[in-house]
């Protein structure tokens, strides 16, 4: 790939590679996962790579504007509640996820603007779509485990399947990519509805992602 004129090239080392390393660590959050029924910390480490990882999305956007202010403010309200739930014990779980929700969503749009805004190098404009990707996949995956908490039955679950997050992911992720082996089904009209938006969205998605890359090394 080649780099782009695109805007100066940032100095220091992640500054220059900020969406790889934002990859990297979402990756390594998704791995995490499914480790949340086995390694009693998991669930904790997770809740503070995940704030890590809006501070890196609010890092990325640019300086002094509107966009940065809109995903600051959530950020810090997530911090403050990770504090009450894992510090002061208070039970925030359903704040927390609503907010989590909220924070991915802004933390995608953020990654999408990347492949239409000016970028210093292709390689970053690259990591930063498929880390949109990824965080597509997350928060469908949070979505559906919230639907399921609240409305018991609304997908057809595996025995060994309780109440983590981590089996939603993976069911967003197959569902995403069209793979759908057919272990983990919705049983009721709202998530049926959403796991055929979201096989839509994430084929077009893909198409537009590889039309843009292809496009710009033209």
């Amino acid at each position: 790939m080649s780099e782009t004129t695109d805007i100066p090239a940032p100095t220091g080392f992640v500054e220059t590679h900020r969406w790889s390393i934002l990859l990297v660590l979402l990756v390594a959050l998704i791995l995490l996962d499914g480790f949340e029924d086995r390694v009693h910390w998991a669930d904790t480490a997770g809740l503070w790579g995940l704030s890590l990882l809006f501070l890196g999305v609010v890092g990325a956007t640019g300086r002094n504007t509107v966009l940065r202010f809109v995903m600051g403010v959530p950020v810090v309200i997530w911090i403050a509640l990770i504090v009450l739930n894992e510090v002061a014990g208070v039970r925030v779980d359903g704040s927390l996820a609503i907010l989590a929700g909220i924070l991915l969503f802004g933390s995608m749009l953020t990654s999408f603007w990347q492949l239409i805004g000016p970028v210093h190098s292709e390689y970053e404009r690259l990591s930063s779509g498929v880390f949109g990707y990824l965080l597509m996949a997350m928060l469908w995956g949070v979505i559906y485990w919230r639907i399921e908490a609240v409305h018991p039955g609304s997908f057809n679950l595996p025995g060994d399947v309780g109440d983590e997050r981590a089996p939603f992911v993976y069911f967003s992720m197959i569902t995403m990519t069209t793979v759908g082996y057919g272990e983990m089904t919705p049983a009721a009209s709202l998530p049926r509805v959403l796991t055929g938006l979201q096989a839509i969205v994430g084929t077009m998605f893909v198409a537009i992602f590889i039309g843009r890359i292809v496009g710009r090394l033209k």
